[in-house]
């Protein structure tokens, strides 16, 4: 087997970037080690375009339970299944990362595949992004990387910041603070976040922080490329022939403001779109269908971009800083319910419904480190067709982005989830999305907030998101978006997903189509951001101030007795009667926790 390993002291361990022949049929692989967990990352571009109007990117993230050295499953099924929603995540991370340095009217498909070969004392993540850019960047796959990531933690009453910390090193609800966070040339290109209302300088203090470490991992990768990356294949922008030019500025450019300045939505883009398609296929019946529609899109971008940057002009006529129209209502759908909630910004309309469960209710969850947990608090996300206004498959399951919008909701919320001590219930959420015109993903943080509240849950605080957009030139040149939707949402240069309490933040995302953002415009979209949670949450609160004194009467009851542990399973209660006595005469589900804990369901 051929083999060159480069290595990298980081964080008090060694990084190393082994490549070898074992992929030899990919374009690029390599293998990522740090401590004993080692991922191999393979980057593959197909041999022929592919009739769309998009670039065809493909990211999948493998694991499987031998990287832990476990055997999981079921009884009679011992072969992994569909990913879990970790793996998709993980996934996810990477596509968000690498997907807006490619040229995207690239036509040719690109896959990139990420498979956790061991798992031990760190989560794959930081090194899955790594070795995708590493793979993606020493090919013949042209890419305008490479890209760096870091995972920066902070323990609660903490003042230090952790680089890469282990598993052990970040237990469950002992952090105040996760993010993982990628980027190039001192800029950022993608966030995760999990926090426990930090303030927004303390963000900004870690994506400083972090951004040393993003150019150290960088530089180690140029080096790299510089010695065995390949040559690129090159794949020149095709441009409209003369005469099609003509016939789109005749029929297009003259009608473009009209269209896109009209109000919400993209009703008038579309058409516009449909009647310059036609005019296309009637005059010229032989030519490029798609490269007709991206020069559409690509005339509207810039033209979004400019009217907004040089006359701070939005499609729907609104202020820079200002939101849409908001509504609020808890309760009131049905009794049957634990809870419910529902919000409006906008056209984009959520509904959450609470469901409380007994501490068996609770999911059981397989991790890919090994280990079993119980998850008490669940969100879940879903997003059907009728939504946007149109017709499709229902049904269906969960796609990624589903589970991507649904995990950052609940990263959101968790922050202001009563323990188990004070509150012993399981709690699920989900989150209906009934409307959508721009970051339904906030919208349904705060419509579970509101069905948390309805549902008498003893939350630390409420709860609201917001979507900050950005129109972007250059770093002295910009216009900062908030509430996006339609138009902005999809041509925009950012998507910056911040929710929180008034206290201070509890998720954010970040996703852009630029190479990068400045830390100094991500710290101005936080404040930014701020003032429009504040003006949610006072919206919310006008439709429920705090949590209902009772839980609903449909929702099961809960007993919970303390007893000294030499003493489980023999007497508890003042009437002397057994556990297996009490489960028999009430048919209850009984949960006995190691401390002497006992809850009756």
């Amino acid at each position: 087997m051929k083999s060159k390993t480069y290595s990298l002291p980081w964080a008090g361990k060694t990084l190393t970037a082994e490549f070898t022949d074992l992929a030899g049929q990919a374009n690029c692989s390599v293998i990522i080690r740090f401590g004993n967990t080692a991922v191999l990352t393979t980057a593959v571009m197909g041999k022929h375009d592919k009739e769309s109007d998009y670039f065809p990117l493909t990211v999948d993230n493998e694991e499987k339970f031998y990287a832990s050295g476990v055997i999981r499953g079921s009884q009679y099924v011992r072969r992994e299944g569909r990913p879990g929603d970790d793996s998709i995540i993980r996934g996810r991370i990477v596509d968000r990362t690498v997907r807006p340095l490619f040229d995207q009217h690239i036509r040719r498909e690109v896959q990139v595949v990420v498979i956790a070969l061991a798992i031990d004392e760190h989560d794959t993540d930081i090194f899955a992004v790594i070795g995708a850019s590493l793979a993606i960047a020493t090919s013949d796959i042209p890419w305008h990387g490479p890209v760096g990531a870091v995972r920066v933690a902070r323990k609660r009453g903490s003042k230090e910041w952790l680089v890469n910390p282990s598993f052990a090193e970040r237990p469950d609800g002992e952090l105040d603070f996760d993010m993982v966070v990628c980027g190039k040339d001192g800029n950022i290109n993608m966030i995760e976040v999990e926090a426990g209302e930090v303030k927004e300088s303390e963000m900004a203090e870690a994506l400083e922080f972090a951004k040393m470490h993003i150019a150290l991992v960088e530089d180690f990768q140029k080096k790299i490329i510089a010695e065995i990356g390949k040559v690129k294949q090159e794949f020149p922008k095709i441009d409209l022939e003369t005469g099609e030019t003509a016939l789109f500025n005749e029929h297009v450019t003259p009608n473009l403001d009209k269209a896109m300045f009209s109000g919400a939505g993209k009703i008038g883009i579309y058409a516009l779109k449909d009647s310059w398609m036609e005019k296309f296929k009637e005059k010229f019946p032989e030519g490029k269908k798609n490269l007709a529609e991206s020069i559409f899109e690509e005339a509207v971008n810039d033209y979004l971009h400019s009217e907004a940057i040089e006359k701070s002009r939005r499609p729907d006529n609104r202020k820079m800083d200002e939101l849409r129209g908001l509504f609020a209502k808890a309760g009131e759908v049905s009794l049957v319910l634990h809870g419910s909630g529902i919000f409006y910004r906008g056209e984009t309309h959520m509904f959450s419904a609470l469901t409380l469960g007994g501490p068996k209710d609770s999911q059981t969850i397989d991790s890919i480190d090994g280990t079993e947990k119980q998850k008490r608090f669940m969100h879940h996300y879903n997003f059907p067709p009728f939504s946007v206004g149109e017709v499709g498959r229902m049904g269906g399951g969960t796609n990624r982005r589903m589970v991507g919008h649904g995990m950052l909701a609940e990263k959101s919320l968790r922050a202001v989830i009563p323990s188990k001590e004070i509150f012993p219930y399981t709690i699920r959420l989900v989150s209906e999305t009934l409307s959508s015109n721009g970051s339904s993903s906030m919208g349904s943080v705060c419509a579970s907030t509101l069905a948390l509240m309805d549902g008498g849950v003893p939350i630390k605080a409420p709860v609201a998101g917001i979507a900050m957009g950005l129109m972007y030139e250059n770093d002295n040149k910009y216009k900062i978006l908030t509430d996006i939707q339609g138009p902005e949402d999809e041509h925009g240069d950012m998507d910056f997903k911040v929710a929180g309490t008034k206290n201070g933040v509890t998720g954010v995302q970040l996703d852009v189509k630029v190479s990068g953002v400045s830390i100094k415009i991500l710290s101005e979209a936080l404040e930014q951001a701020k003032l429009a949670r504040l003006e949610i949450l006072d919206t919310l609160a006008r439709a429920i101030e705090k949590p209902r004194e009772k839980i609903s009467p449909r929702a099961p009851e809960i007993v919970v007795l303390r007893i000294k542990p030499d003493q489980i399973g023999l007497i508890i209660g003042s009437g002397g009667k057994t556990i297996n006595e009490i489960r028999e005469l009430t048919e209850s589900e009984i949960d006995i926790e190691d401390d002497g804990t006992v809850y009756i369901t």
